[in-house]
């Protein structure tokens, strides 16, 4: 077989079907988990599961899974700040009120004889020519 263990517990037991069933359930289960958490495990997965049968001890991975989230979320934002602070950049759309500003100016405020850049009158009439 594989393992003193797990010959051990069919040896004295002498339940192979209910060895398969529970190793099979501690497979699925272990299965649940990430990938990122997965990849930290030593061993296959189908005979981590069988040791933790033969031992009759089932690991929950529970702070590796904390650990594994954090640094996952690290991953994801690692200039995030440990203040807890959550900074969202927001937009304001204004654009209509700059629009009616341009629709309400209009070239009739404009005065068609105003004085040049110079302080001069305009000489665009037909006076004493």
């Amino acid at each position: 077989m594989i393992n003193r263990k797990i010959e051990g517990f069919l040896e004295k037991v002498d339940m192979n079907y209910l060895f398969c069933l529970l190793s099979k359930l501690e497979a699925q289960r272990l299965n649940q988990f990430p990938t990122y958490v997965k990849h930290k495990f030593p061993e296959k997965i189908t005979v981590m599961a069988m040791e933790h049968v033969a031992d009759n001890e089932v690991p929950d991975y529970i702070t590796e899974l904390a650990e594994a989230e954090l640094a996952m979320q690290q991953a994801e934002n690692p200039f995030d700040d440990d203040e807890g602070f959550d900074f969202i950049e927001e937009t304001i759309d204004d654009s209509d009120k700059f629009i009616e500003e341009i629709k309400k100016d209009s070239l009739d405020d404009y005065d068609d004889e105003e004085e040049d850049f110079f302080g001069e009158p305009d000489d665009t009439e037909d006076s004493d020519i």
